[in-house]
């Protein structure tokens, strides 16, 4: 573990930017806005009052940005180069606290440069705004393997990420949401699967469902509330319009319907499907934390 937190970006163009590396002649001094802000709104009943709602505010991150090193002329022009990365949105600001060795990330927007004279501490001072769009984000995603194949443990997957094996039941798998947030999730069907249906309970409550009717030999729902989408795919054929292939009949009062959102705290996922008896293939879900503060 390091024993001072990092901040750098990365720009659409997948650039890192160090905002605390020694190496360079930038440096992200006194930040702030990395807490908390609750909004929330009461009844008043008798001498008390009754929460109604509640949600975190976004906070701005301030800090003040300092280029020294060199003379002014390397002090404006790396100010400079920072406005030429910068400028290739969207933004990413990571965050690696010293009590983690992987860090976290939220999509900001560059909203303030405070631009003045180079002071006469020879270091030009920049104080900035980077406006949140995101809670903190993981930049590991939490993966979840599931399988109906009860000599799968030993089987290789070739998956791109880190997962953990959740067995060889489909039924009530505990997905753990250690975050601050409900978050949505990218869920996988691969093998051939007939009528896909799946659930998310917590307390004995089915707070999520989703079905999807039709015979597919992968599908893939994103619950993720900016990238919301369905993609469904048979014998290697994208299938067109696959939001009309919901099932709405299977609400019965469930707060989630298909795009579901994991709920903080320990959850049950369920899966199941037409031919589950001969379903031989992998179901995987994954996500990242979400935080209002980290």
């Amino acid at each position: 573990m390091a024993d001072y937190r990092k901040f750098w970006l990365i720009n659409s163009l997948g650039n890192r930017y160090d905002f605390t590396d020694p190496a360079k002649t930038v440096f992200l001094n006194d930040p702030s806005g990395l807490g908390f802000q609750r909004q929330i709104t009461t009844l008043k009943v008798g001498n008390s009052e009754l929460l109604t709602s509640q949600q975190f505010n976004l906070t701005d991150i301030n800090g003040d940005l300092l280029f020294y090193g060199g003379n002014n002329g390397t002090r404006y022009q790396a100010y400079f180069d920072f406005i030429q990365f910068a400028k290739f949105k969207p933004l990413e600001l990571h965050y690696l606290t010293p009590n983690n060795l992987t860090g976290y990330h939220c999509d900001v927007i560059f909203t303030q440069a405070n631009k003045s004279e180079v002071d006469e501490d020879g270091i030009l001072h920049v104080p900035c705004v980077f406006h949140r769009l995101t809670e903190w984000l993981t930049d590991k995603d939490e993966s979840y393997l599931m399988t109906n194949d009860p000599l799968d443990e030993g089987k290789y997957h070739d998956l791109i990420y880190d997962y953990h094996y959740a067995g060889t039941n489909l039924s009530n798998t505990p997905i753990n949401n250690n975050g601050t947030d409900d978050v949505g999730f990218i869920l996988e069907i691969t093998g051939e699967v007939e009528n896909p249906q799946f659930s998310l309970t917590q307390g004995g409550e089915t707070y999520g469902i989703c079905k999807i009717n039709g015979t597919y030999d992968y599908v893939m729902i994103d619950s993720i509330e900016r990238t919301e989408s369905i993609y469904l795919e048979y014998d290697g054929s994208a299938i067109t319009n696959p939001e009309q292939y919901q099932d709405f009949t299977i609400r019965n009062g469930a707060s989630y319907l298909t795009w579901l959102k994991l709920r903080v705290g320990q959850s049950q996922f369920s899966f199941t499907c037409g031919n589950i008896d001969t379903f031989d293939g992998t179901v995987v879900l994954r996500f990242k934390n979400s935080y209002a503060t980290v």
